[in-house]
């Protein structure tokens, strides 16, 4: 719905909203029984909800004796597995604050995220054991060190989860619901991160609205650790619905489909750059892959080329590509019943507004907000609005109306369908002119040698920045030169946007472990390389 040049995604009656996450889980382990939790593909092992239940009851009743309360963070750093998930809901049920790293993030990185957030307590996978010794000294924190797996030094994850006189008769703390529950970070793509916090109301909300979306998600198939908002809006998700779960460490393309076949897969997560590995496969009917009704794809953008792709390898799938934000959850995407037309047309488009969530475009110059088809800054309202940054100021991020300014360019069309551009920071100037990074990197990907591109300004003195990329060929394209992609860009942009810094080549882009690019790393390496 549209009134005034503002778009309204529907109404509902929330169920939640009198609940903690605490209560949520526990309510719902006990309601799910004996159903399937949780599946760990590359294992092959399961859980049910009664085990789940049983288990973060145990180890609750534990860490209440280590002194663990509403006051305190807990923190996360492993991969996914069956025990992962335990001390996560094991912690809201005490009401402490939970926050959530990742493996595969550098010292630097680590080290920052945990002295924002300073965790009382810290699970921690084997592997990962040495980076968190190192980073909490270097932080000169003290946190205690939980290992999932074998430890002679610190107390394990099993050594926690004895039976207990206690379980019988407990419950989860009672909690503020409009108290910090999870924090996540910002994707530090610009800077460093940001903790984002979400109280038990807020988190609950992003679950409803992600339940009202019309999608298949009975049983969802994902590879992102809890770091990323999306893997614990899974976890919330299966628990509200009575789902499954599942989750891999690796995605290779013909496993996945086979991962697919095999649990009965309805919903698969990926982002965008990971989408390559199945449309590699050869032959993908081969697999039996009747179940799969969606396929959710978002992040960072996608050539229109790789999402047709994707729409004719899973003809039966409806492939959807996705808008959201951690502060905010999901802002856009189509329903599945309701926007059938759109998503078979609308290639390109991240959907229509979801549920209890306003959106406007507006002029950030000027503070005009903007009708169809103009382009200008993304500003949302939603129940599911972040509380703000751990302890850190978050006024500039709200606009005098109450709404996020999400830092994205986009525009809907006369049918009230997004399209994400840009974000405003990776624009920049070159003779006056506003050089918009993806129409370039939309060009690039056109090219059949060409799997990935970034494109960025290098300083050019008084004529501002010059546009220049990085690339990375697909395999067996090696042959393909510079010159060639050089002129294929030429031949298709304007005299402004011709890439006068030239092109890197690259074996690989990096990017955050949710697989967002890290554009500034990718300028520096191309301007020390000057």
């Amino acid at each position: 719905m549209m009134r005034n040049n503002i778009l309204q995604g529907a109404e509902f009656k929330p169920t939640l909203d009198n609940t903690s996450l605490g209560d949520f889980f526990f309510n719902y382990a006990e309601k799910n029984g004996n159903k399937i939790c949780h599946i760990d593909a590359d294992l092959d092992q399961s859980e049910t909800y009664s085990s789940v239940k049983q288990r973060t009851t145990r180890l609750a009743i534990n860490l209440k004796k280590k002194g663990i309360n509403s006051k305190d963070v807990v923190a996360f750093c492993s991969y996914n597995s069956l025990d992962n998930t335990i001390p996560i809901i094991s912690s809201l049920y005490l009401g402490a604050k939970v926050a959530n790293l990742d493996p595969t993030l550098s010292t630097r990185q680590t080290k920052h995220l945990l002295s924002l957030v300073s965790p009382r307590l810290i699970f921690v996978g084997e592997e990962s054991v040495p980076l968190i010794e190192k980073c909490l000294s270097e932080a000169n924190l003290n946190s205690e060190i939980v290992v999932f797996g074998n430890s002679t030094k610190y107390d394990t994850f099993s050594d926690l989860l004895a039976p207990s006189l206690e379980e019988k008769t407990f419950r989860p703390e009672k909690v503020d619901i409009h108290d910090i529950a999870v924090m996540f970070f910002s994707s530090g793509t610009t800077g460093l991160p940001k903790a984002i916090c979400h109280s038990h109301y807020s988190f609950l909300q992003l679950t409803e609205i992600s339940n009202q979306s019309g999608h298949e998600t009975s049983c969802t198939l994902h590879f992102t650790t809890f770091y990323w908002i999306s893997g614990m809006l899974m976890l919330s998700l299966m628990f509200l619905e009575g789902g499954t779960r599942v989750f891999a460490r690796n995605m290779e393309g013909e496993q996945t489909l086979r991962m697919i076949e095999k649990y009965k897969i309805t919903a698969l997560f990926v982002a965008p750059v990971y989408t390559y590995e199945l449309t590699s496969v050869a032959n993908p009917e081969r697999f039996d892959l009747s179940s799969f009704r969606c396929f959710l794809t978002g992040g960072t953008s996608m050539s229109i080329e790789q999402f047709k792709k994707l729409s004719s390898y899973f003809p039966q799938t409806h492939v959807l590509f996705g808008y959201g934000m951690s502060e905010v959850g999901i802002i856009s995407a189509f329903h599945t019943e309701r926007d059938k037309h759109f998503i078979k047309t609308k290639f390109g488009s991240c959907g229509k507004v979801v549920a209890q969530t306003t959106l406007k475009i507006v002029n950030p110059d000027t503070e005009e907000v903007l009708g169809p088809n103009q382009k200008g800054e993304i500003r949302i309202k939603s129940a599911g609005l972040f509380k703000g940054y751990y302890k850190a100021d978050s006024s500039q991020c709200f606009d005098k109306d109450g709404f996020l300014k999400s830092g994205d360019v986009g525009y809907y069309d006369a049918d009230g369908c997004l399209y994400v551009v840009e974000r405003i920071k990776e624009m920049f100037k070159y003779l006056s002119w506003h050089i918009v990074p993806s129409l370039i990197e939309a060009i690039l990907l056109e090219h059949p040698a060409v799997k990935e591109a970034v494109v960025f300004g290098i300083p050019a003195g008084e004529k501002g920045e010059i546009p220049a990329a990085c690339v990375v060929l697909k395999d067996k394209c090696c042959n393909v030169n510079k010159d060639e992609i050089l002129k294929f860009v030429e031949e298709r942009v304007s005299e402004r946007e011709k890439l006068r810094g030239g092109i890197t080549f690259l074996n690989e882009l990096p990017r955050t472990p949710t697989g967002k690019l890290i554009r500034n790393e990718v300028r520096n390496i191309v301007i020390k390389s000057m």
